[in-house]
């Protein structure tokens, strides 16, 4: 009898148990770019954000689509139900860097875990994940001495104790406003909700349209959604949608003339010459003009390419020159994707000769040195004078005497009144006589000099294993070694190139060659290199870099804290264990499948999250191939090199205009035909 009550209070307990899951979306709420955001609720949890000991007010940025909370701020969560968990979702990687709490660093370069008043806190590079049990938590962004001085939030996920007592209204995708082009909206709810919705301004109720696909909204129209789940029901959610007709001047220069406050388009197509992130440098015969903002960072542009005539969006001064951008619900708008044209050469300048009437100009000042280094702040100097530089764009600093050819964009800086004109720079290409560098007879010779500082020549020529955009992998025959940089060519498998040259630093637990992008000249054809076909038990950290080969493997999906799948982690598994492909730059898509067996080529490499974490080896994939034939994830190898890369927009670019041949699959849509479609769809498999 005591057993069957026990067992009856046991089942009692469970069933009366209940967690619920509160989403506090910040993406979800309509803020105006830089609106001051306090705090966010939602049923009975609370978010309150303080600036702490910063300056600066938590603020909601439209760019990277998240709140940002600066360094010594505070983020309390609070509920009158007990907490027991907090998911994070972070805004993207942004210039190299990583905005949540803990890839803050201080002065050692030591990742700082962010302090938390009870629980426990861990993080990926997208999610942190807080457990415990309290009624309120707070968290405070460490100090990093100036590193990243700030974490972009965009929603948490919070758990309590207890049954949900309401529902919230469902949310909009799209900000309501004005727009100049038409606008696919996504609406949103709690798990399980069903939403109903109207488009013609009437309330909805439970005898209205469910809620399934996106809503096109190419017309003005006012979209008003309820959520129900159960026996609960949500207020009336509304948005309100004014399709406007854009004004259009025909240049930059009739662009500019119309004044700060504009808002209105450029009918005629423009010229990149500089894309770092969401800024986008352009010019056509009438002027310069800069571009700041999510949706022309989106479509991937680079230096030549040619944007189509039709884009738009608001004026301001940046800098001492024009600006497009976004200012509070009128944002860019009209932006597609690029032509290929010639690159633009920078205007050889010196350092005296920079004025203030050269703002925009894209220069090279040669045989400079680079002094002074505060921060973001430095000097250039050559045989002239001397220029102020600014930092902008988080290019990495020369700390030597050598000389170098400063290649940047002419900008003006106001303080005070005064005026100063600055060079922001875009490259740093070091002086090096490369004839008369020490020489070492290989590769594993050069990376013996790891962290020495010095510049070297190798005698024997390398071949090249893959190429994507700043990553390249190069073989002597003996050793593998992996180099990082921007470099005049991009080469494919079995290039041979010779006289090679750089320096040997140490990143993330691997050997990483810094290259004299001068002595990466032109190649020779040589055979292709095969990876070494090995088991996954055979895979050690001295393999570190090699090039090798999985046959029939199997691959399991890898799930986030949230439940939601990892579009970059896959583990793959055989008879002798099991590890993680971590897709990387090579244009290897995630395979709409992972059923059946797979063959995986790629290089060993090693993933340390910092000082404290073992290491552990991954794979950087270069094919993921579906046994029995190429799984048809690898869309958009237009010139059939198994790579998905820049290379391709150039080959898909020369098919559809000049009828040239391709090697691989050009139907990147898979619509059954070759078309301008085609090139977004690439774009946008790059982007991803």
């Amino acid at each position: 009898m005591k057993k069957v009550l026990s067992l009856l209070l046991t089942a009692a307990f469970a069933i009366g148990a209940y967690a619920a899951d509160v989403t506090l979306d910040f993406t979800a709420q309509g803020y105006a770019n830089q609106a001051e955001v306090s705090e966010l609720s939602s049923q009975d949890v609370t978010v309150k954000l303080d600036k702490g000991t910063n300056k600066n007010t938590p603020k909601f940025y439209t760019t990277g689509n998240a709140v940002r909370l600066y360094t010594g701020g505070t983020l309390t969560i609070s509920s009158s139900k007990t907490i027991t968990k907090a998911v994070f979702t972070y805004s993207e990687v942004f210039n190299n860097q990583e905005f949540s709490f803990t890839s803050h660093q201080n002065a050692t370069g030591k990742n700082e875990v962010v302090p938390v008043t009870s629980g426990s806190f861990t993080e990926t590079a997208v999610e942190g994940t807080w457990t415990g049990s309290t009624n309120e938590v707070t968290f405070t962004v460490p100090n990093d001495n100036g590193l990243n001085g700030h974490t972009r939030i965009q929603k948490i996920i919070v758990t309590v104790e207890g049954e949900a007592t309401s529902i919230d209204a469902p949310k909009f995708s799209v900000p309501a406003g004005t727009y100049y082009e038409p606008q696919t909206v996504e609406l949103s709810a709690a798990e399980g909700a069903t939403i109903y919705y109207t488009t013609n301004g009437a309330d909805p109720s439970q005898v209205n349209d469910v809620y399934v696909n996106p809503i096109e909204v190419s017309q003005s129209m006012t979209i008003k959604a309820i959520a129900v789940k159960g026996d609960l029901v949500s207020e009336v959610a509304t948005a309100e949608y004014v399709i406007a007709e854009a004004t259009y001047v025909a240049n930059i220069a009739a662009y500019v003339a119309l004044g700060n406050g504009a808002y209105a388009g450029i009918s005629n197509p423009v010229t990149v010459f500089y894309a770092n992130g969401n800024n986008v440098w352009v010019k056509d015969d009438s002027g310069i003009l800069c571009i700041y903002g999510k949706v022309a960072g989106e479509m991937n542009y680079k230096n030549g390419d040619i944007i189509p005539g039709g884009f738009g969006g608001y004026l301001k001064e940046y800098n001492g020159g024009p600006e497009m951008t976004f200012n509070g619900d009128q944002d860019l708008f009209g932006f597609k994707a690029a032509t290929a044209g010639e690159a633009v050469q920078p205007e050889e300048a010196r350092a005296a000769g920079v004025t203030a009437d050269s703002w925009g100009h894209y220069v090279v000042i040669k045989n400079a040195k680079v002094a002074d280094v505060s921060s973001k702040n430095f000097n250039i100097t050559d045989a002239s004078g001397t220029l102020a530089g600014y930092n902008s764009y988080n290019v990495t600093l020369p700390t030597d005497n050598a000389s170098y050819n400063i290649t940047g964009i002419v900008a003006t800086h106001t303080k005070d009144g005064n005026t100063t004109v600055q060079l922001m720079p875009t490259e740093f290409e070091k002086i090096v006589d490369i004839d008369n560098l020490p020489v070492v007879d290989d590769l594993a010779a050069l990376l013996a000099k790891v962290d020495d500082g010095n510049d070297y020549k190798v005698a024997t020529p390398v071949t090249v294993v893959a190429h994507s955009g700043q990553q390249l992998y190069i073989t002597d025959g003996t050793t593998f070694a992996r180099v990082y940089g921007s470099l005049p060519i991009t080469y494919k498998n079995g290039d041979v190139i010779s006289g090679i040259a750089g320096n040997v630093t140490l990143r993330y637990g691997m050997t990483q060659v810094n290259p004299i992008a001068a002595s990466f000249g032109e190649a020779v054809e040589g055979s292709k290199v095969e990876p070494a076909e090995v088991y996954i038990e055979e895979v050690a950290q001295a393999d570190v870099h090699k090039y090798m080969r999985f046959s029939e493997v199997s691959l399991t999906a890898v799930t986030k804290d949230d439940g939601t799948t990892d579009t970059r982690n896959i583990t793959m598994s055989d008879d002798t264990g099991e590890m993680l492909l971590y897709l990387n730059g090579f244009g290897v898509s995630y395979p709409e499948s992972l059923e059946g067996e797979f063959n995986v080529e790629g290089f060993v490499v090693i993933y340390k999250k910092n000082a404290e974490t073992d290491a552990v080896l991954e794979i950087y994939p270069t094919l993921i191939e579906k046994v029995g034939g190429v799984e048809p994830g690898l869309p958009g190898d237009v010139d059939g090199n198994n790579l998905v890369n820049g290379s391709d927009v150039t080959a898909l670019y020369n098919h559809l205009l000049n009828g040239a041949e391709v090697g691989g699959n050009a139907d990147v849509d898979g619509n059954g035909t070759v078309n301008g479609s085609d090139v977004t769809a690439l774009y946008n498999l790059l982007l991803k």
